[in-house]
């Protein structure tokens, strides 16, 4: 395998020794948990302090794909910021990037350009990824809150469900059914006239 180019998410971090930032809130190296997202010559990577023991601090970063060699200093196109804490990968449809953080907001960013475009307040944190199908983005909560929006630059909540199990994982569809998993139950979704 050849190195085409490098980029290092959180250029301030501690590199050595980081034991030693153990529930350490202010200062503490970045993991990453979710999926780097590639899309039009962009990679869009989330990550952050650790939930339970790093910074709180967290953001997406939109990175140039099109470069090569070390990119750290020249390859970041935009950053946003999140709450204290990611898990979820960021998902990316025409032009707008969708994701939940772990202080309950769930958030809708011009792809291109990094402008926060809304932001909903969820009962819960995500740590599932957002699953955008049928001009819908769909989203599940760890306190059981299951969430429809439009995929629009204006919030537009279409569903909301109360599902009362966490949900860690992200939801899927095939042949016009939902399929979703809390802790305790799986969901098959789907208009009554194709349920039947």
């Amino acid at each position: 395998m050849k190195l085409v180019w490098r980029f290092d998410f959180d250029p301030q971090a501690p590199k050595v020794d980081i034991h030693r930032y153990h529930q350490n809130r202010r200062e503490s190296p970045s993991d990453i948990f979710g999926m780097p997202v590639f899309h039009e010559n962009r990679v869009y990577v989330a990550g952050g302090g650790d939930l339970w023991w790093g910074k709180n601090d967290s953001w997406v970063t939109c990175i140039d794909a099109t470069q090569t060699g070390e990119i750290t200093m020249t390859g970041e196109v935009w950053k946003y910021r999140l709450g204290k804490h990611v898990f979820a990968t960021p998902v990316v449809h025409h032009g707008l990037l969708f994701i939940g953080d772990c202080e309950g907001g769930f958030h809708c960013v011009d792809s291109r350009t990094g402008e926060g475009l809304w932001t909903h307040a969820a009962s819960g944190d995500f740590w599932a990824s957002p699953f955008v199908a049928d001009g819908k983005v769909y989203a599940g909560t760890r306190r059981g809150q299951f969430l429809v929006f439009e995929a629009s630059r204006e919030k537009r909540l279409l569903t909301e469900l109360e599902l009362r199990s966490p949900i860690s994982a992200t939801c899927t569809a095939a042949n016009g059914v939902l399929y979703l998993t809390t802790m305790s139950r799986l969901y098959a979704l789907a208009e009554e006239a194709q349920a039947r």
